[in-house]
């Protein structure tokens, strides 16, 4: 009986997200993969013409989310001042870190140290750099739109800045001892070091920073 073809497509993932996790990409081979599924490799090759088609699907659902954290950052929400101390703000940062490092914990740390042969051997850096350019992207508005504060921010802070987000994930994947509790523990820890420093670099002053009752009023107003 010949297996439909979406279900080959399913079987042929689940077996190189499972070898990719336990051996990483450079390791695991073709071969492997159609000893291992029992389908010849010429069919292998109808449905993924390498293995780096293989990892880009395994991966596929991380990249997203990756794209979509840069993509949130130009909501015109965050161009308020009050963002950098809202509640609401850090529960939405702090549980879209929670779901990227816990339901793509296994994608993460294989991205982090797995796939230096493959043309996502430097993913992290093109990511830090696209986040650069929008995080300078970022100040110029917010320098236009509140130009009472400090927004003239170096470029290699900016990436240095940017550069330690994907270095408190990377940690995280690196240490399998921590519980989902204490992920979210540090990276609430994390969120609000960062915001705080934020607010001291561009010299935010407290009075500038509406309260949430304010703005709630405000909505209300309009």
């Amino acid at each position: 009986m010949q297996i439909p073809k979406e279900a080959t497509r399913k079987i042929l993932l689940e077996t190189a997200r499972e070898a990719f996790f336990k051996k990483g990409f450079k390791a695991v081979s073709m071969r492997e993969l159609s000893k291992k599924t029992g389908i010849c490799l010429s069919n292998i090759y109808k449905y993924y013409p390498g293995k780096e088609d293989l990892l880009e699907e395994v991966l596929s659902l991380l990249l997203k989310a990756m794209n979509d954290v840069l993509e949130e950052h130009d909501r015109s929400e965050n161009f308020a001042l009050n963002s950098f101390a809202s509640e609401e703000y850090h529960r939405n940062s702090l549980r879209e870190m929670m779901t990227l490092v816990v339901r793509y914990r296994e994608e993460l740390r294989l991205l982090f140290f797995s796939v230096q042969n493959s043309r996502f051997k430097d993913y992290w850096e093109r990511w830090i750099e696209r986040s650069t350019a929008m995080g300078m992207d970022y100040m110029r508005e917010m320098g236009r739109l509140h130009p009472q504060i400090h927004t003239d921010i170096s470029p290699f802070f900016m990436y240095f800045s940017c550069s330690g987000w994907i270095n408190m994930m990377r940690e995280v994947v690196l240490h399998k001892e921590l519980s989902s509790s204490d992920i979210e523990r540090f990276i609430d820890e994390y969120i609000k070091f960062s915001s705080g420093s934020w607010i001291k670099l561009m010299n935010i002053e407290r009075n500038m920073i509406p309260s949430e009752a304010e703005n709630s009023n405000s909505n209300d107003s309009v």
